[in-house]
């Protein structure tokens, strides 16, 4: 069976997130499980196409179809309605799959009578809107409401996502599979020595807390007086926020202590993972929390929050404390750095927990929803799909021309005083 994957998405190092090395390793996974009886047929942008054909084998066939290598933001958002579209037709055509897997949660080329299987994370911009800019969040509801329209099934990776989309988009149970993301197995452990250090790994995005596991950090920093602190590690892309947030260590006067790592290589993580003696996980909104399961196969002890998916990952193999109260998460922090049992305990526990989590299994559940998806007669109109989405886009960008015209009437006073 062909199956077609758009990974035009996909962006270079880190700033796609975790859902960048759940695609990767999930496509991975099925090459290896189902061998050849599925066959890929990728679409790729530019400045990701070598990092897609890494995964070619002799079956598979890959095809650029994205210029976005130095072109800023409005032509590769025109060469996917035009020229991309017109590449993928011809593509489809010739290669006749079975179904289109979009692994990155958008449906570009959704309109040729194939059945689709989209991913989605997360509902951030209806359950956290505060988090994300006001026309990211019209963005991802754009795409959301087109989805809903088009897209045959839906693969999210936890209940919590499940039951968002039910609720806030109506979409049926029976659209709608679960698979998980326990893709710790790619990373190797290291024969190393624990060092005391907390140990953070996730970008720099307003959910991901990192404002109060600061402030925390000062504070537990100031209840160490006559005991060896922990340093705290972090590791993510480094945008714009991350610069604001070494400048906020730098103003709680805690950058000594901190150290910002970047973007790193899966056998760097590995080590920090080998080396850490606790993953702090502040995060206030997740799809699944991949860091989770990955420190309790390390073996370390965790400390998070019960909100969105987490609790459903970590069950009770972690340490939960209020992530939006900075005094509560220092007495989090105070408490394990300063009891090896309960460490030791939360290990164990993480030891156990893990063992719900199979990573086989849900390569299993993917590929066979390609089959049911494959199957399954595509019912939905083409003409009726395309005049909603077309009314959609004239919203949202009517609303974004709108809003831009609008800060430059504002920006105008401002130039001229």
């Amino acid at each position: 069976m062909k199956i077609a994957v758009d990974l035009t998405p996909m962006r270079l190092g880190g700033e796609n997130g975790g859902i960048k090395l759940a695609a990767m390793e999930l496509l991975k996974g099925l090459q290896a499980q189902m061998g050849d009886q599925l066959q890929f047929i990728f679409f790729t942008a530019d400045d990701t196409h070598h990092e897609v054909t890494a995964l070619l084998r002799k079956c598979d066939f890959a095809s650029c179809v994205l210029r976005r290598l130095g072109k800023g933001n409005l032509f590769p958002a025109i060469e996917l309605a035009t020229r991309s579209k017109i590449l993928v037709r011809k593509l489809l055509k010739q290669h006749l799959p079975a179904v289109l897997y979009c692994p990155f949660g958008t449906l570009f080329f959704g309109f040729y009578g194939i059945p689709s299987v989209v991913t989605v994370v997360d509902t951030l911009h209806r359950d956290f809107p505060c988090s994300l800019p006001v026309q990211t969040r019209e963005w991802r509801e754009l795409q959301l409401r087109k989805l809903v329209g088009s897209a045959d099934f839906f693969q999210v990776i936890s209940a919590f996502t499940a039951e968002r989309l039910k609720s806030l988009y109506k979409v049926s149970p029976k659209r709608i599979f679960i698979t998980h993301l326990p893709i710790q197995g790619r990373l190797i452990t290291v024969s190393a020595e624990r060092e005391p250090f907390f140990f953070y790994p996730a970008n720099f995005w307003v959910h991901k807390n990192h404002e109060i596991l600061l402030i925390a950090y000062q504070i537990y920093l100031a209840r160490c007086a006559g005991r060896r602190p922990w340093e705290l590690l972090l590791t993510g892309h480094l945008d714009v926020r991350a610069r604001l947030l070494q400048k906020l260590a730098a103003d709680l006067d805690i950058a000594g202590h901190v150290k910002f790592l970047g973007h790193v290589t899966e056998k760097e993580l590995a080590k920090l993972y080998s080396t850490a003696s606790c993953l702090v996980f502040p995060s206030l909104h997740e799809g699944f929390g991949i860091p989770v399961v990955e420190a309790m196969a390390f073996g370390l002890p965790i400390i998070c929050g019960q909100e969105t998916s987490i609790p459903e990952i970590a069950g009770n193999a972690a340490f939960y404390t209020e992530m939006r109260n900075p005094h509560k998460l220092a007495d989090a922090l105070y408490t394990i750095a300063g009891n090896e049992a309960l460490r030791s305990d939360l290990v164990a526990l993480g030891k156990k927990r893990l063992k719900a989590f199979d990573f086989s299994l849900e390569v299993t559940r993917l590929a066979g929803h390609f089959v049911a998806a494959a199957r399954q007669k595509h019912e939905l109109k083409r003409t009726q799909r395309c005049l909603q989405n077309l009314k959609l886009s004239v919203v949202y960008y009517s609303r974004a021309l709108a809003r831009k015209a609008l800060n430059a009437a504002i920006e105008i006073p401002a130039r001229i005083e």
